[in-house]
């Protein structure tokens, strides 16, 4: 029986404009009077219940090498974000916004913010040729920091190494004493791979990546149809009848 489900946020629980669809809410209360906890996170942060349960902030000096590594390649930009700010290193019209990078309140700037700020997030816009190509490159020069992932069709996700949604889930599991086969989780990017691998309910979007797709046990719809809300929906149901 699935006692905790776990969600992706952009491109998966959102839509199509960044938001929480409004039926989110009923379903999830719906699910925890039948004894199921849900977990939204976006890699950087974990929400349990509406409540802010894990926060992962980049070094100061880390997100400084990222920059430089950055600029060597004149078809990268960069965006930084905090809790509420996307912070971009180049003009606005450079960056194209995506089903899972819709850039929050919007700032250009003309270095890196300072220490003060809290990154919690970073993402690298490619202009020109392939995220997989730049994702390499990128490994080649800062891999012992972090890990770069495909995300979207021009966006590569940086996660800091040791550092991944599955970290975060693993907290909310030891804390309800749920065990890997008692999950079900969504994900849409290459940076829900190492949860989705974790989980006993892989549930991939039809909007996800391939190889998020290869290793889910089932496809639903895109998140501009409500997909995940859909199949909260249906699991609601089945746990009410029975």
């Amino acid at each position: 029986m699935i006692k905790l489900i776990a969600s992706d946020m952009d491109g998966t629980l959102l839509d199509a404009e960044g938001n929480v669809p409004p039926e989110t809410f009923e379903l999830i209360s719906g699910l925890r009077r039948c004894g199921v906890h849900f977990v939204a996170s976006n890699g950087a942060q974990v929400v349990v219940g509406g409540k802010l349960v894990d926060r992962e902030v980049f070094s100061h000096a880390a997100v400084c090498r990222l920059y430089r590594a950055v600029t060597m390649f004149d078809v990268l930009h960069l965006a930084l974000f905090d809790r509420t700010n996307s912070f971009l290193l180049d003009d606005e019209a450079v960056f194209e916004r995506e089903i899972d990078k819709n850039l929050p309140n919007p700032v250009r700037a003309y270095e890196v913010p300072s220490p003060e700020t809290s990154i919690i997030k970073a993402s690298v816009y490619v202009s020109d040729g392939t995220v997989m190509d730049m994702s390499y490159a990128l490994t080649r020069e800062l891999g012992e920091d972090f890990v770069f992932a495909p995300s979207g069709r021009k966006w590569i996700d940086v996660m800091q190494r040791g550092v991944n949604k599955a970290t975060g889930i693993r907290q909310v599991m030891q804390a309800h004493d749920v065990s890997a086969d008692e999950v079900a989780a969504f994900g849409d990017s290459m940076n829900d791979y190492e949860i989705l691998r974790m989980v006993g309910m892989p549930i991939a979007m039809e909007n996800g990546r391939s190889a998020i797709k290869q290793i889910a046990r089932k496809v639903i719809g895109p998140n501009t149809e409500h997909s995940v809300q859909k199949e909260l929906r249906r699991m609601l149901e089945e746990l009410s009848a029975r």
